[in-house]
């Protein structure tokens, strides 16, 4: 069973301090979840079939602390971004129905997270990449811990990263990937570009209004 879970931001403190944090941070959350469902609901509807139409899904979530955010680290071995950050999901395929189905089943397939969805919140704008992706992202805001289960061939690890701190690392892109997205962020040494920085830029530009 292939299992790798980095977990960061998840430490102990005074129970009144992590209490008053945990509460901070879940209005936060409810704010943000608020904004989302205002400005992007959930859309789901029929698909022109394409090779390069895909879906991600993007789970927040609130525990000790702080709020969550999933990524993951693509294994190495794939021909497409091998060894880069991403949000679960893939391409769409024909018994899918909708786009929402193909960032559910993908999510499962790829770290074991089975959701229902009825606990979907939003669908975020398309984002495009260079290779002419269109990708549509979906936000699931949990109250709990997800659980994790075991990890496809194709996910090398997955992080639960503080997404307030992630969001802190925004810098220009100033490689030879800048058309690709304006901004990337870093977890570590992991740079995220493209359609996940993409994505984060338009959540941190949610929680701003």
């Amino acid at each position: 069973m292939k299992l790798s879970i980095k977990r960061f931001g998840h430490r102990g403190s005074s129970c009144l301090y992590q209490r008053m944090n945990c509460e901070w941070f879940a209005m936060d959350l409810i704010s943000l979840k608020t904004k989302m469902e205002k400005y992007h609901p959930v859309v789901r509807g029929p698909v022109e079939w394409s090779p390069r139409t895909a879906s991600v899904m993007v789970v927040l979530y609130v525990a000790n602390e702080n709020i969550f955010v999933l990524m993951t680290l693509r294994s190495k071995h794939l021909k497409i971004h091998p060894g880069e950050m991403s949000f679960p999901g893939g391409r769409y395929e024909d018994g899918d129905g909708d786009l929402l189905s193909t960032a559910l089943r993908e999510t499962k397939e790829e770290i074991g997270l089975e959701l229902d969805d009825v606990l979907i919140n939003a669908t975020l704008p398309v984002v495009t990449t260079l290779t002419g992706y269109e990708v549509t992202p979906y936000v699931a805001i949990l109250q709990t811990l997800p659980r994790i289960g075991e990890l496809s061939d194709e996910v090398e690890s997955i992080f639960e990263i503080p997404l307030i701190e992630l969001l802190s690392t925004k810098q220009r892109n100033l490689s030879g990937k800048a058309r690709e997205s304006k901004y990337v962020y870093w977890y570590g040494a992991n740079c995220v570009w493209g359609a996940s920085a993409k994505i984060l830029r338009e959540i941190e530009c949610l929680r701003s209004l």
